[in-house]
């Protein structure tokens, strides 16, 4: 990895990074749950159908916007 991408990758992570603390938050907020159940349920340490449905809502929703957005425009 050249040294002068190592700024943007970086800027990247943390957009990642960020995005997932803004999903758990509005699942979080949604269930009436804390953000960290959630980020547990996400990463599997704990388990829970409803967090569960919810961050695959999630998932496909941002899916189906990345997909809108890299699709040109007729």
């Amino acid at each position: 990895m050249a040294r002068e991408d190592q700024p943007i990758k970086l800027q990247k992570l943390k957009h990642y990074i960020d995005s997932l603390c803004g999903i758990y938050s509005r699942i979080a907020r949604r269930l009436g749950v804390d953000r960290t159940y959630v980020s547990r349920v996400a990463k599997g340490e704990r388990r829970s159908p409803e967090i569960e449905a919810a961050l695959m809502q999630e998932f496909d929703r941002s899916q189906q916007e990345i997909s809108e957005i890299q699709q040109p425009s007729v």
